[in-house]
């Protein structure tokens, strides 16, 4: 049904490129494409705001409104084969190495430790240990469980218990001396792991270069077992979103003498003791950091567990443990921030301070007559902006008006050496009047605006150049809004077909969907020129925009794809937030050439974004793909894998 929907947005926008309804004007047909996608929003919304009615829906339109025996023996049975051949493919790789699986125990209710221990059983790669520690539960049940677990499984359990309570890094750490494997991954005692979980590592680590460090996506599930939600399919690795948050959590995978290296966990960290570790594992290793695209880990959801408390806004003391973690690790790196927990969406803003003596920024504004747009514009930054070391380059390619011509006078008056105009006429190139301004800029970074644009946060020079002054960092985009405060750009997703399209396009400013995503900073693959920050001497060593294959559009998805070819992150922040009044001088313009250039060259990059899992939709709303929900498992479906040995899955389900 996701699906539906997301086809119905496709829809609305497809209208633009109906020569018929173009000639409406485009006006009309913004209004028009507007008021239609208020509509599939509000559907949408009802849609998801209704589980029971929304999984009835789409059992409905998938023609039952139950699953049969027969089919959900069959689903069974396809599954089955599935785990059971990925066990036996695992023999054949060259890397089969040992995974102890670290399960910290305290105070956990039995049944949800007998299923976390019946996950661990279940597992078709065979190669691991169980390293569990019980924390002073006091509980004998506890005990006796793992005994049992012991006996059944000799010489693959490890199993210790602490005199006193040492909450959960000591006794993580006592997990953790346990160990004899080659790497190591983290159980919490109420959680469980797909069959596939340790093969599809195994397997991930033989096809990604033997990382130090990987991680999987998951899904949370309520105390009965039942999906909660929508899974968590996640980026690619992204430095600046783990800051904001822990994002790589379950399953992750870490190389135990790695681990040993580093220390363990850290007390003093607890509520936060992952995130730290991942923070200093990341740091350690010099290997890229590993993403399985698949959930591998069921995080269970109860008012007793984490998870439970995530719902509702993290623990006071997680909240301020994960603050401490992400301000140790910046001031380990050398970049002073200010950290700060924002309760409303459990995520920390991180504010990096801008380098000492500020350099001078150069924004560099291509315009052409509209006195009214272009005042509105410079009015924003001269009247809002709190970073003053900046000047104003406007490349302007044949103003006649004598409005504009005076306004360009009084800001020279204002603002003196800060402000130039330089006029060139010359047919409308984007890329070449661009690549003008910036060779007259003189600052050490420069500042791409349109001339559309409107200020809205006073730090939005800051926010930005706070990201761009890092040596990794290429392009740094903001957050744009329409005029009635929906998103126009949240960042820039890739697309095979569609070249690339706008993250978050549509959304309510303060739209929370997909653990916040719009709301946080992370690496994107793209920003858009219309506001975008990069340090002048990479801007000139990609040179600059294409003007020759790109005059009039993907100018800018060009240039921070370059910047990534040279090892580069671009990066969103939604801090810095502008208006964009979107194309008001230039209308609708479509060249086909472009796209067909775009895919021509970027065509591998365009179809796999990795910022994108590819487990959403290809679209700008970070939704995920009905045939991945399809694909996962139900309650009953996780609990016959549970309680039935692998040998009999396929018996059973004949």
């Amino acid at each position: 049904m996701g699906r539906a929907f997301q086809m119905m947005r496709v829809g609305v926008f497809a209208l633009f490129a109906v020569p018929a309804v173009e000639r409406l004007g485009r006006p009309k047909v913004l209004k028009l494409a507007k008021l239609l996608d208020k509509v599939a929003n509000k559907l949408y919304a009802l849609y998801r705001k209704a589980p029971q009615a929304r999984q009835q829906l789409d059992v409905a339109l998938a023609g039952q409104w139950s699953r049969p025996k027969a089919d959900f023996e069959g689903r069974l049975r396809l599954t089955a084969r599935y785990y059971l051949s990925l066990g036996e493919s695992v023999r054949d790789l060259a890397l089969r190495p040992k995974i102890s699986i670290l399960l910290p125990i305290y105070k956990v209710e039995p049944r949800f430790l007998a299923e976390a221990l019946m996950s661990v059983e279940r597992q078709v790669y065979r190669d691991w240990e169980l390293c569990a520690v019980d924390d002073a539960s006091g509980d004998p049940r506890l005990a006796a469980m793992l005994a049992e677990f012991a006996q059944r499984h000799a010489g693959k359990v490890r199993f210790a218990q602490n005199e006193t309570n040492g909450h959960i890094s000591i006794t993580s750490n006592r997990c953790l001396e346990l160990a004899t494997g080659d790497f190591t991954v983290l159980l919490d005692h109420d959680d469980r792991l797909y069959p596939h979980a340790l093969a599809e590592m195994v397997r991930h680590l033989n096809l990604l270069g033997d990382p130090d460090v990987l991680y999987s996506d998951e899904r949370m599930v309520d105390a009965a077992g039942a999906p909660s939600g929508d899974p968590f399919h996640k980026p690619a690795w992204s430095r600046f979103l783990h800051l904001c948050m822990n994002y790589t959590t379950h399953l992750s995978l870490y190389r135990t003498a790695l681990m040993r290296e580093i220390g363990g966990f850290r007390t003093g960290f607890e509520g936060a003791q992952d995130h730290d570790l991942m923070l200093r594992a990341v740091e350690a290793t010099k290997k890229p950091v590993g993403h399985v695209p698949f959930c591998l880990y069921q995080w269970r959801s109860h008012p007793a567990s984490t998870a439970g408390n995530l719902e509702n806004s993290v623990k006071p003391y997680a909240a301020a443990a994960g603050e401490k973690a992400v301000a140790e690790a910046l001031t380990r790196q050398g970049r002073p921030a200010k950290v700060a927990y924002v309760p409303a969406t459990g995520h920390y803003r991180v504010t990096f301070t801008v380098q000492e003596p500020h350099p001078l920024v150069s924004i560099v504004i291509p315009s052409k007559d509209a006195p009214a747009l272009i005042r509105r514009c410079l009015d924003s930054v001269v009247k809002l902006s709190t970073y003053q070391n900046y000047e104003i380059v406007i490349s302007d390619n044949g103003s006649k008006n004598p409005e504009t011509l005076a306004l360009y006078a009084e800001m020279q008056q204002a603002l003196g050496e800060r402000f130039r105009a330089h006029i060139e006429p010359g047919p409308f190139n984007f890329g070449l009047q661009v690549n003008k301004g910036v060779a007259l800029a003189r600052g050490a970074y420069v500042l791409l605006l349109n001339n559309d644009t409107e200020v809205i946060t006073p730090e939005w020079i800051e926010e930005m150049l706070g990201l761009a002054q890092f040596p990794e960092v290429g392009a740094v985009g903001c957050k744009l809004l329409f005029a009635d405060r929906r998103i126009q750009h949240a960042g820039v997703f890739l697309s095979a077909p569609k070249i690339a399209e706008h993250a978050g396009i549509l959304c309510a400013e303060d739209d929370r969907r997909y653990w916040n995503m719009l709301g946080s900073m992370h690496e994107i693959s793209a920003v858009t020129a219309a506001c975008l920050l990069v340090s002048k001497a990479k801007y000139d060593a990609m040179g600059g925009l294409d003007a020759v294959y790109l005059p009039r559009g993907f100018g800018d998805v060009d240039f921070c794809l370059k910047l990534r070819e040279r090892g580069l992150v671009n990066v969103y922040t939604p801090y810095a937030k502008l208006y964009h009044h979107e194309s008001a001088t230039r209308g609708v313009a479509i060249e086909y050439f472009e796209c067909h250039y775009m895919r021509r060259l970027w065509g591998q990059r365009l179809a796999t974004d990795p910022y994108r899992n590819p487990n959403l939709v290809d679209g700008p709303r970070y939704e995920v793909d009905g045939l991945s929900v399809d694909l996962d498992l139900s309650a009953a479906e996780f609990d016959f894998f549970l309680k039935t040995p692998p040998e009999r899955w396929i018996e059973a389900t004949a």
